[in-house]
């Protein structure tokens, strides 16, 4: 038997099964009414992560790029860690934000956008 079929048939179900369970994006725009949602993509360590967010009927979207850390105050711990990122958004708003590591799996961040609308979000591993 082929040695990526037998690798593709044990390792897929893990991979599918890590996929499942994801990161969930949350978020607020001041000027947005309603809560926005979405799904988080964390990188591997040192790739920062990304993450999509829309409002309740899909007519704001926005993309959020997180760099790598730029602020790492406890050695050997991802908890505290800080960092920049950008956000761009269908209706042409971009922003500059920050984001702060709440745990290993979970962070927070905000930015402002030209106008002086506040972006609020959370992106976490969903249970």
């Amino acid at each position: 038997m082929n040695k990526r079929v037998v690798l593709l048939a044990v390792f897929a179900p893990i991979w599918l099964t890590a996929c499942a369970i994801g990161y969930q994006a949350r978020g607020s725009l001041s000027d947005v009414a309603g809560e926005l949602r979405g799904k988080g993509y964390p990188g591997n360590a040192g790739e920062g992560g990304r993450f999509a967010l829309a409002n309740g009927d899909g007519t704001v979207q926005c993309d959020g790029q997180m760099w790598p850390a730029d602020n790492s105050p406890t050695p050997g711990s991802c908890e505290g860690e800080t960092g920049r990122g950008i956000v761009r958004c269908t209706d042409r708003r971009e922003m500059a934000v920050r984001w702060t590591a709440i745990t290993c799996l979970s962070f927070t961040g905000s930015g402002e956008d030209g106008a002086g609308n506040r972006l609020m979000f959370l992106m976490q591993r969903a249970r």
